[in-house]
């Protein structure tokens, strides 16, 4: 069923609403509310797939190979060893920022392992989740085993509140509330560092892309790009490599396949459509 769900979400054409939506306008929409390029869009899309269409051999990683039957009955035979197999949430939650595609791989696994989620997709990104329901409800999956609750910080509050286990991502204002709570796992914002010793700062020149890669790729929203380079000397060469290589980074239309910057969407809409 993965599979199938995996060709649905890039291929297909799913309901969203009363409409329907192609793969084609999948990205624009996503681009539209997000402001992240096309390109980049449809590369998260195909992580999004990959991960799908390689469930099987995902699922045998995490439970190295037994008898998927122990999931149902709780126990079984795995080689002539007893297993238990006990499931710590019978509802687990997910409340996302408003760009975090990361929240949205995370709870892949959940459903695969049967276990019911309550999603809150973030405030510019309702897109991907609701695209992977829509595939995977396609592909067989039952629809009571997703939740998809578009809300606010209030309505976010209640979901945590109310399932058994979940994870909250953030900047440090929205989880630092629930820090001592042992349900939540806490996903706050990236501290990534470029840190170079000694002897790499001497040779900085062969890290330089590495540098700028860090910082700038997907278009600088991800939580594990870089917010600072350390350095024990060359500090002032580094920055100025630096600046002038990222300053060869040009606004270019959301379509441009070698565009790399993200825009800040314009939230507003005429006769239903976003402009």
């Amino acid at each position: 069923m993965c599979k199938k769900a995996a060709e649905v979400f890039i291929s297909g054409v799913v309901p969203v609403g009363d409409q329907k939506q192609s793969f084609d306008d999948y990205v624009r929409d996503l681009s539209a509310t997000t402001g992240m390029p096309y390109s980049y869009c449809r590369g998260n899309a195909k992580k999004i797939h990959r991960v799908l269409d390689e469930m099987e051999t995902i699922i045998a990683g995490l439970t190295r190979g037994f008898d998927l039957s122990i999931l149902d009955q709780g126990y079984g035979n795995d080689e002539g060893r007893t297993l238990s197999w006990f499931r710590e949430a019978r509802y687990s939650g997910r409340c996302c920022r408003a760009i975090r595609r990361g929240c949205i791989h995370s709870g892949r696994r959940r459903w695969r392992s049967k276990t019911p989620i309550a999603l809150k997709p973030g405030r510019e990104e309702p897109w991907t989740p609701l695209r992977m329901i829509e595939s995977l409800a396609a592909a067989g999956f039952p629809r009571a085993a997703f939740g998809f609750y578009p809300t606010d910080h209030g309505g976010a509050a209640t979901l945590l509140q109310v399932v058994d286990r979940a994870m909250l991502f953030g900047d440090a204002s929205t989880t630092k509330a629930w820090a001592n709570d042992p349900r939540i796992e806490l996903h706050g914002p990236g501290y990534s560092k470029v840190i170079l010793g000694d002897d790499a700062a001497a040779d900085w020149e062969k890290h330089l892309d590495l540098m700028v890669a860090s910082i700038a790729a997907n278009g600088g929203r991800s939580c594990i790009n870089a917010s600072a380079v350390w350095t024990p000397k060359n500090a002032d060469q580094i920055a100025d490599a630096l600046a002038h290589r990222l300053a060869t980074v040009k606004a270019l239309p959301a379509d441009d396949p070698t565009r790399k910057l993200r825009r800040s969407p314009i939230r507003k809409c005429r006769n239903g459509s976003m402009q």
